[in-house]
């Protein structure tokens, strides 16, 4: 079965800043039919974030043939579960995903296993999908294993399952393809951007030695709910402050280094994932929309993927 290409909101943030809805329709008469909100304000808004009923949201995607097949919610621990679960299932969407999450210790880490089996669990006999997005961060150390692998063999398959990012994979030095086998059935959701074969920033942001990957006493990975950006709703990180580096790396779809048509040949193989879904971090382009606009064109030179 060919994966599905969507898009998640978070490629356009800053054109839903200014119009939300004019935005969404401009999603759709595009051709994105599956589409992933993304809210980083859940402590004041259990929606997608940017205050759009469920309602209006559904029937403004409806009027273009468009749906929503996932929600990243953040910060999760602080949102009224009850209302992301009415609002989602309003929209008709069944995919939960917890963007990010915060690491320090060992024994803090088997309790986040706990506490994500618990959400897991609630969210299962609503009918609904608990995921874990990862970035680079989950594939440090913690007494000589990934905090990726602990949550894998510290968590039910019922109750939580994984959206790979494969960019922040390679960026942890591992290979996309390898980790796709590795997590194999648990990943539901993929996410996809693209390296730029002009960064400033080197691939490799967490080191190659047991010593340089294994998290060190009183070190903290991540993000979490009492962060300022997670008060903040999302609103207080900009690329200036990412810094011009950071932002270099990234490129859109089919612009840069990663083996795309790998990762989905392997997405395919290997995975139940239905959807490859963008998700354009920062780009060079004059606005986002640009940027989305040429991320489909370059996805369409791959196999294995389906827009309809």
């Amino acid at each position: 079965m060919a994966l599905k290409v969507g898009l998640i909101l978070y490629s356009v943030r800053n054109e839903m800043d200014k119009d939300p809805i004019g935005t969404v329709e401009k999603v759709g008469k595009l051709g994105y039919k599956y589409v992933e909100t993304c809210n980083h304000n859940a402590i004041k808004d259990p929606g997608c974030g940017f205050g759009i009923p469920a309602e209006q949201l559904k029937e403004t995607f409806d009027r273009f043939g468009s749906r929503v097949i996932s929600t990243h919610i953040f910060p999760l621990d602080k949102a009224d579960m009850n209302k992301v679960v009415e609002y989602n299932r309003t929209v008709g969407n069944t995919n939960i995903v917890n963007p990010m999450g915060q690491f320090s210790t060992y024994d803090d880490l088997m309790q986040q296993c706990e506490e994500f089996n618990r959400i897991g669990k609630i969210l299962h006999e609503e009918g609904m999908t608990y995921l874990y997005h990862n970035h680079q961060f989950e594939f440090r150390t913690i007494r000589g294993k990934t905090i990726m692998d602990y949550l894998l063999e510290n968590t039910d398959p019922d109750y939580l399952s994984f959206e790979l990012d494969t960019f922040w994979t390679m960026r942890a030095a591992l290979c996309p393809m390898e980790m796709i086998k590795h997590f194999g059935k648990r990943i539901k959701l993929v996410h996809q951007k693209d390296f730029a074969w002009d960064s400033l920033q080197a691939i490799n942001l967490i080191g190659l030695t047991p010593e340089e990957r294994e998290l060190q006493p009183g070190e903290i990975v991540g993000m979490g709910s009492n962060s300022t950006y997670a008060q903040k709703g999302g609103k207080n990180v900009s690329e200036e402050e990412f810094g011009k580096i950071r932002t270099t790396a990234f490129t859109e779809i089919g612009s840069g280094i990663m083996p795309i048509q790998k990762i989905i040949d392997a997405a395919n193989e290997y995975t139940d994932a239905q959807y490859i879904i963008l998700e354009q971090d920062f780009t060079r382009m004059p606005t986002q929309i640009d940027s989305i606009v040429k991320s489909m064109e370059g996805f369409k030179k791959f196999t294995g993927i389906s827009w309809d």
